[in-house]
């Protein structure tokens, strides 16, 4: 749509609105009228969450937009708003949410434009919590893929001055559009629950993050050069168009991190001896529509197989993983490979015949594939274990034993009342197909493996 177009139906959209203004709205405390903080409380009950109401969301945000217009710049609404947006991101940000959470559960619900509200909003954060000095690298690192930090000079970008009206600005936004939208991600903001705390929150952090190390990744992970060279092997893996490189690149890649996730369990095991479970960590895979909960069963299936336990959240699109270093990274690099090849596969079965395009089929599609390839995994990995035992020796079975254990114990301990995801009656032409497409997609496994 061109820019005119939209600006048109925005103007439109605007006019309708102004023309709801004699409707009712509820009121204040005892009948009187209602103050601004309980108008925008009305306005987010009826922009998101079980009491969702379009009409009288419409209503509500004629009123603060009128109020907008005619009160003291420190009194208007979107003032408000952007006050209270910063204390609920402080807040969630406290509640175990970590920026890039926040901005993929917002962008998930509306839309990227309100997901870089929400980068702006923890842009804001950052600079008054001092981040680029003071926050886990591993936070740091969200920060700096959001573009909130300049990695180079370790500095804030953005998070100064009237934050709605910048943000209004670069977005080319009416600022009755603007207002709209920032009250949408109040909305959904101020309903977000408490998540486990995997990482530092910001009221706990030091002085300095100067000559903190790094989130650990010894013995039990790996290293930055095999990390590169299994990323760039599966990236060739799924844009090549050709069978044969396809398979010997993704086998390739599986026989290094087979061989790192073992390697590193035995040497673990040598030097932490019974305190393994120190070396359990939790990683979050923020999983985006369509599908999602098929796409979250997939990634349980995957991580299964590979020593690591998967939670799906769903209210935050996001599953949350416990395993070892070495294993999280192995689960997370196979899911992102091997879902680039079975929505490819997906595409290809529903090609040629538009009647098999549908959403059951395809939601039965991914389960199949995923099911499948786990099968297949298990396989693999049982043959790399045996040639790992001819290697080590029977001692190895403890260890990866004790790892198993350490990783189970975390994971309840973590999430006691975690429930198994109801299964959905599945489109039988989606399972066959996704069976087949699973048996003929690359996993690495089979001689290239075996022979180590």
């Amino acid at each position: 749509m061109g820019r005119n177009s939209q600006q048109r139906r925005a103007h439109k959209q605007r006019q309708q609105a102004t023309r709801q203004r004699s409707a009712p709205v509820r009121t204040g405390t005892g009948g009187s009228s209602p103050t601004l903080d309980e108008l925008i409380g009305f306005a987010c009950e009826a922009a998101f969450g079980p009491g969702a109401d379009k009409a009288l969301f419409a209503r509500t945000m004629v009123l603060l937009q009128s109020l907008e217009a005619e009160a003291d710049p420190l009194d208007r609404p979107s003032t408000r708003v952007v006050q209270v947006l910063q204390r609920l991101t402080e807040s969630v940000l406290d509640g175990g949410w970590q920026p890039a959470d926040l901005v993929h559960v917002v962008k998930r619900e509306w839309t990227v434009r309100a997901g870089r509200l929400a980068t702006g909003l923890i842009a804001e954060h950052a600079r008054r919590f001092e981040a680029p000095t003071r926050a886990p690298h591993a936070w740091l690192g969200q920060l700096q893929d959001l573009g909130v930090v300049d990695a180079a000079r370790t500095t804030v970008v953005g998070g100064r001055g009237d934050l709605l009206a910048v943000w209004a600005r670069t977005e080319r936004l009416h600022p009755e559009e603007a207002l709209t939208a920032a009250v949408q991600v109040l909305a959904q903001v101020r309903q977000l629950p408490r998540l486990p705390i995997v990482l530092t929150v910001p009221s706990k952090w030091g002085a300095t993050n100067r000559g903190v190390l790094p989130t650990p990744h010894s013995t039990d992970g790996i290293d930055a050069k095999a990390l590169q060279l299994i990323r760039a092997l599966l990236a060739k893996a799924e844009a090549t168009t050709f069978e044969a490189e396809a398979e010997a690149f993704t086998a390739k890649a599986q026989e290094l991190m087979t061989r790192h996730s073992i390697d590193a369990a035995v040497l673990a095991y040598a030097a932490a001896g019974s305190r393994t479970a120190a070396g359990v960590e939790s990683r979050r895979v923020h999983i985006d529509n369509p599908y999602a909960e098929e796409k979250a069963g997939f990634l349980s299936a995957i991580a299964s197989v590979n020593g690591v336990r998967s939670v799906w959240v769903p209210y935050a699109g996001m599953c949350t993983m416990l395993g070892f270093p070495v294993d999280l990274q192995l689960t997370d690099l196979l899911f992102t490979s091997l879902l680039v090849q079975a929505t490819r596969a997906s595409a290809a079965a529903t090609a040629g015949n538009r009647a098999l395009s549908t959403a059951s089929f395809r939601r039965a599609f991914l389960v199949a594939f995923a099911h499948r390839i786990a099968e297949r995994l298990e396989a693999a990995r049982s043959h790399v274990a045996a040639d790992a035992v001819h290697e080590y020796g029977e001692s190895l079975l403890p260890v990866l034993a004790s790892r198993e254990a350490a990783v189970e114990a975390a994971y309840e301990a973590a999430f006691p009342n975690a429930t198994t995801m109801r299964r959905r009656s599945l489109n039988a032409a989606g399972w066959y197909a996704g069976t087949a497409a699973a048996d003929a997609a690359d996993i690495g496994a089979g001689a290239a493996i075996t022979r180590g």
